[in-house]
């Protein structure tokens, strides 16, 4: 039976592949995948059931486990890729291209040359790959990334302390927006919620689907109440404990508790 496997075959390459689960492999166990007009090394980042409507026909194939031969050959590919690196950034400086080459990819069987560079926007490169094709003397790709694929190419430490998520374990990007830090209190300030790429933190997305199941009974700040038998509203609400800060009115002024949630009366 055919499965799905992601297949990270570089910081900023990463394929799914259909391939026989007889093939027995485990997540980071090393691989060799048909991509139809070249064979590439990758290693599996995920294995899961192929969706119902899945193309396999357009999909790589994973052909076998890699062995320690394919290893050593991957190696020699990755040295000679830095050096096409150099050759290829003063090919895009004699075109006067505001391209900068981030990464520079040599598949496994040496067909094809893959250079992954960033633009501040489109660029018109049609003469750049003929002429890089004819200097290195083998068919060349360029491709065009985003800050944070460049960001899992460089890597780097975030925040936290620890390395970029993106150049660590993480093999897909998803879609942040603020709303994600709202719902999780986090402040806005940028140096909270803005990452190395410049782009809002990928971590915001990990914790967010279960702030939003804590936060379904949360009462908004603002909302009236009644609690310790006197009326008040609500001021700060915090999911993970399940309590409210409230503002209660008495004889003597306002006074704020912090109590659980179930003490307290919502009014509408």
């Amino acid at each position: 039976m055919d499965i799905l496997y992601r297949v990270m075959i570089d910081q900023a390459i990463t394929l799914e592949c259909v391939g026989a689960e007889s093939l027995k492999l485990h997540v980071n166990d090393w691989c060799i995948v048909n991509c139809g007009r070249y064979q590439d090394y990758g290693r599996v980042a995920h294995l899961g059931d192929l969706p119902a409507d899945a193309d396999v026909g357009d999909m790589p194939v994973v052909d076998r486990r890699a062995t320690l031969r394919d290893q050593g050959k991957a190696n020699e590919n990755a040295a000679r890729g830095k050096s096409f690196s150099r050759k290829g950034q003063e090919v895009i400086d004699r075109h006067n291209l505001p391209m900068k080459l981030v990464s520079t990819h040599y598949v496994f069987d040496r067909s094809l040359i893959i250079f992954m560079f960033t633009a501040p926007g489109r660029v018109d490169f049609r003469e750049l790959v003929k002429d890089m094709t004819k200097s290195f003397g083998s068919r060349v790709e360029l491709r065009q990334i985003g800050p944070r694929d460049q960001a899992a190419i460089i890597g780097g430490l975030g925040s936290c302390g620890r390395m970029l998520c993106c150049s660590s374990f993480l093999t897909n990007f998803v879609s942040i927006n603020l709303k994600m830090a709202k719902e999780q209190g986090v402040s806005l300030n940028p140096s909270n919620i803005i990452g190395a790429c410049g782009r809002l933190k990928c971590c915001l997305d990990y914790e967010y689907e279960g702030y939003k199941i804590l936060m379904e009974n949360m009462p908004r700040p603002g909302s009236r109440c009644s609690c310790e038998n006197r009326d008040g509203h609500i001021i700060e609400s915090n999911p993970l404990t399940q309590t409210v800060k409230v503002s209660i009115k008495g004889n003597d002024g306002s006074r704020i508790v912090s109590v659980p949630l179930a003490e307290v009366e919502l009014k509408s």
